[in-house]
């Protein structure tokens, strides 16, 4: 990391069918959802205009852009919050980072992005990284000064080394503070909430309050388990079940406060790509979500790091919203990671994909940044506003087939969340799969 005038009953997919979008020859519209940073929008620029969340809305507005997953923060807060638990971002040991500290604290980038919404027909979800903590790192300027003041709550590695960018979702206090910031972005009024389990997995690991009462039971040493196995994947579904008890309380509270505002407050969830066992490895019970009517909405994230084969595909996802009831999103990045090259024909090349597998839309990452970099501006900045018409992306990615019949390697790539371990184009190697 570098780092609507709104219907009061409706949800934000329903209102979204109000929005003006692209259609497809069916008539069929497909939301295309930005993911934006302020943080990192700043970063970029270097500079404060005193109304940044404004100028970043309406560089998506102009892009046809009208649905944002806004950031609310990681462990520090991109938002002005009262809870004693938050610490505002300030900044870090980069001088560049000063100018992120000003702006958040001269604006609140969430109250300032939903007036702008309000103004401008534009659906903002409040999006939090669910499990990022940086440690130690720059200073600790991107840490929470009350996830620091718990070193015992950190994560531990399979080897029981202390994991000290996680918190462990046993720790009933860390599931309280996840939940309240929450709670409070749906009272400030954010049109629905974005769980991002994609900064970072695993999201559940080894610390001893999720080993111990699974050795007490007389059940074998998970550490010493073969990754995969049968075993390996019921210990998977004993630890990921605390996040489960997160997203029960998330939706109770979250009930209390629909009662409270007579609004539905959408929760989309935003998870790897991979396969429903990698997922449950990583933490993330999908299904029982899906079956306890905790989640609305899913967003996929093609985030390729560990060292197993990626289906590539959302066809097991997709079917199961459908059998639920729920939307689902496929996912492209808009920047290139390490090595990759951006490239147009692949970023169709897996909007596409997803479209013809049957999503309901595109959730697109770091669009602020995509909006910015003056060759991925000029590239990608024309295809936005037409994404959401599924018969216009076919056309336009069968001409980028004819013009480009072939691509490179590095440019194949393009599209994969950019934290994608990539060694074939010069990254580390992929993480080890029998650590998870």
């Amino acid at each position: 990391m570098n780092r609507r005038r709104f219907l009061a009953h409706s949800t934000g997919a329903a209102a979204a069918t109000l929005l003006p979008v692209s259609l497809s020859a069916e008539g069929i519209p497909k939301t295309v959802w930005g993911i934006a940073e302020l943080w990192q929008w700043l970063y970029e620029r270097q500079r404060t205009s005193g109304h940044d969340s404004a100028d970043c809305l309406q560089a998506h507005l102009d892009h046809g852009i009208h649905h944002v997953l806004w950031a609310l923060g990681r462990s520090t807060l991109d938002y002005q919050s009262s809870l004693p638990t938050s610490t505002l971002y300030a900044g870090d040991t980069r001088p560049e980072t000063k100018v992120i500290g000003d702006s958040f604290r001269e604006e609140c980038s969430l109250r300032a992005a939903l007036a702008f919404a309000a103004k401008h027909d534009m659906v903002i979800y409040g999006r939090l990284g669910m499990n990022r903590h940086y440690g130690d790192a720059l200073g600790g300027g991107l840490r929470s000064r009350y996830i620091a003041e718990h070193p015992e709550w950190m994560e531990r590695h399979r080897g029981g080394q202390v994991d000290g960018t996680k918190v462990s979702f046993a720790i009933p206090e860390y599931r309280a503070e996840r939940i309240a910031i929450l709670l409070e972005a749906a009272r400030i009024g954010a049109h629905g909430l974005c769980l991002d389990f994609c900064r970072q997995p695993p999201i559940a690991r080894y610390h001893p309050q999720l080993v111990d009462p699974w050795l007490k039971e007389g059940r074998e040493d998970p550490r010493q388990m073969t990754v995969g196995s049968a075993d390996f994947l019921a210990w998977s579904q004993h630890r990921s079940g605390f996040v489960n008890l997160f997203m029960r309380d998330l939706r109770a509270g979250l009930h209390e406060v629909e009662q409270e505002t007579g609004r539905k407050v959408s929760v989309l969830v935003r998870i790897p790509e991979a396969t429903l066992d990698l997922n449950l490895m990583e933490g993330l019970d999908l299904l029982t979500w899906l079956k306890e009517g905790w989640i609305d909405e899913i967003a996929l994230d093609p985030m390729w790091i560990w060292d197993f084969d990626y289906p590539d595909t959302a066809k097991p996802y997709v079917e199961l919203a459908r059998a639920h009831g729920v939307e689902i999103h496929g996912g492209a990045n808009t920047v290139p990671g390490k090595g990759a090259r951006p490239n147009a024909r692949a970023f169709l090349e897996r909007i596409a994909r997803n479209y013809d597998e049957g999503v309901d839309g595109i959730a697109l990452f770091q669009t602020d940044a995509a909006l910015l970099d003056t060759e991925l501006k000029a590239l990608l900045g024309p295809l936005f506003p037409r994404l959401g018409d599924p018969a216009w992306v076919a056309e336009t990615l069968a001409a980028a087939r004819t013009k480009q019949p072939e691509m490179t390697e590095s440019e194949q790539y393009f599209g994969l969340d950019n934290h994608s371990l990539l060694p074939q184009l010069g990254r580390a190697p992929r993480l080890d799969l029998g650590t998870i």
